[in-house]
């Protein structure tokens, strides 16, 4: 006798396979917030070029570390920058 139920297990399998497999590829993309590293983790964040990235240094408007000639860039520092530069939007009344 066929077992109606047996379509439903099958499926759910595959859900929980695919949950699964979500949840490690999150774990693996999930980064420490207290992150510190170079200039490429700062285009990394940014999207920017070097040379942009260099003048908003220069300027004072990225936050930025520097110990002796290197620059030091924090992740949670560099998004905090970019969430600052967030403007409002009004929605339309259309």
């Amino acid at each position: 006798m066929h077992n109606p139920f047996e379509s439903l297990n099958v499926r759910l399998d595959k859900l929980e396979a695919l949950a699964r497999e979500t949840q490690q590829m999150l774990r693996g993309a999930i980064e420490p917030k207290d992150e510190t590293g170079g200039m490429e983790l700062a285009q990394e964040i940014t999207r920017l070029s070097k040379a942009r990235i260099y003048a908003l240094v220069c300027e004072g408007r990225l936050p930025v570390s520097k110990r002796g000639n290197r620059l030091f860039f924090s992740r949670a520092d560099l998004l905090d920058w970019i969430s600052q530069g967030k403007r409002g939007y009004q929605a339309s009344d259309s």
